[in-house]
């Protein structure tokens, strides 16, 4: 056993507890290689002592669908009957679940602003269901993903998508779920002055991105339906 293997260190990047003694050349290396991500961690690791600073916190969430078979009215193909649900283990700093369906629903997009978020559909088939997780403000998500949300005045990622595909065969063909283990941020007055100063710094500046129609993956679906609850 090498000398110092009773010392507790943090891995930088993933900040697993483990008994080893810190490598500097290992340590700026990895800052060389992600600056970004490695000042996320080390900002993490300081607030856990500082009363003062943001505060992190794990949200479970659970994704998935129920499903079972039922039969399709007259000239209709839609065979299958699902719920889709995100299920947070907190409630309460949930500001709204946002659902993007295929566009042969109507409406294609949803927006659930009390628990439970799930929506009931009848269809002939599967896809991939696009979904945002927003946070109420004073929170945000600490994830690479995670977005800005729209006309609330900040630049706080408390926007969050995830996908979810449409399971039929999962659990002999009654569904399927994933739980998904999140970190969130309570956001302290550090937090808030540093991120003012830093919008205040951007004053002026532009930032051009491309958007892309994802619709062309979905060229081979089926026409629009003309039940609200009926579609792909």
């Amino acid at each position: 056993m090498f000398s110092g293997a009773d010392t507790e260190a943090r891995c930088p990047m993933c900040r697993t507890p483990t008994s080893a003694t810190p490598n500097s050349t290992i340590a700026t290396q990895l800052q060389e290689k992600y600056p970004i991500t490695y000042q996320t961690r080390a900002t993490e690791e300081t607030s856990e002592d500082d009363p003062n600073a943001s505060t992190i916190e794990t949200l479970t969430l659970c994704i998935g669908n129920t499903h079972k078979l039922i039969s399709p009215a007259p000239e209709s193909q839609n065979m299958h009957l699902w719920n889709f649900f995100v299920r947070p283990s907190r409630t309460d700093i949930i500001a709204a679940v946002e659902v993007q369906l295929h566009p042969t629903f109507r409406p294609p997009h949803l927006r659930l602003t009390q628990a439970p978020y799930e929506i009931q559909r009848k269809g002939w088939g599967y896809f991939v269901i696009t979904t945002h997780v927003i946070l109420k403000p004073g929170w945000s998500w600490v994830s690479e993903d995670a977005e800005a949300v729209p006309f609330r005045g900040d630049e706080v990622k408390a926007k969050l998508p995830l996908d979810w595909t449409l399971d039929f065969s999962g659990n002999e063909g009654k569904g399927s779920m994933g739980r998904c283990r999140l970190k969130i941020r309570r956001e302290g007055d550090r937090e808030k002055r540093q991120r003012e100063e830093e919008d205040g710094a951007e004053d002026g500046r532009w930032e051009v991105q491309m958007v892309h129609d994802d619709e062309d993956d979905e060229d081979d679906e089926e026409d629009n339906d003309e039940d609200d609850e009926e579609g792909a």
